[in-house]
């Protein structure tokens, strides 16, 4: 009797960790219809990175509407090829990993078929180069634009 006792108190203790962790998550979410933009203090926006000794400057804005996140950040005096090599290897995109490690210099689709991801493409053209993640439940759109000596890189999740 006491065994069974004991093992239904430690499941009841266990179930209520369980449930108070799925709350506090779930506190944390927040869902808004309207637009909204987001702009971080000015020294969360412009870090200074560096890529093969030369130091880079980015300023990032984040705006949130409905089901769409669209993260906009300006790479100064950079080139397409190293905002490129720079978003993978920070990791900044799910399944970042699976991208090619040089950009193609043509339109290129790559065939994953893997946990969810259908699809990478490249779409490539002289100043602009858009790479689409095709997933199960949604497109991330990751954008690389050169303007003059700056890169624009626009990262989009947009759900189904």
């Amino acid at each position: 009797m006491k065994k069974i006792s004991f093992f239904c108190l430690g499941l009841l203790v266990f179930t209520g960790c369980q449930n108070e962790s799925k709350k506090t998550v779930n506190d944390t979410i927040t869902v808004k219809k309207d637009t909204a933009t987001v702009i971080k203090p000015a020294v969360e926006n412009t870090p200074i990175t560096e890529t093969k000794g030369i130091l880079t400057q980015k300023e990032c804005t984040e705006k949130q509407v409905e089901y769409e996140t669209e993260m906009e950040c300006i790479f100064k005096n950079s080139s397409i090829d190293e905002v490129y090599r720079r978003t993978i290897k920070d990791k900044e995109v799910e399944k970042v990993e699976l991208l090619l490690a040089n950009l193609p210099k043509e339109n290129t689709t790559k065939e994953i078929n893997q946990d969810g991801l259908i699809s990478i493409t490249y779409t490539v053209g002289p100043k602009k180069t858009d790479i689409e993640f095709f997933f199960e439940g949604g497109v991330t759109t990751l954008s690389l634009e050169q303007q003059n000596k700056d890169v624009k890189r626009t990262i989009i999740h947009s759900a189904d």
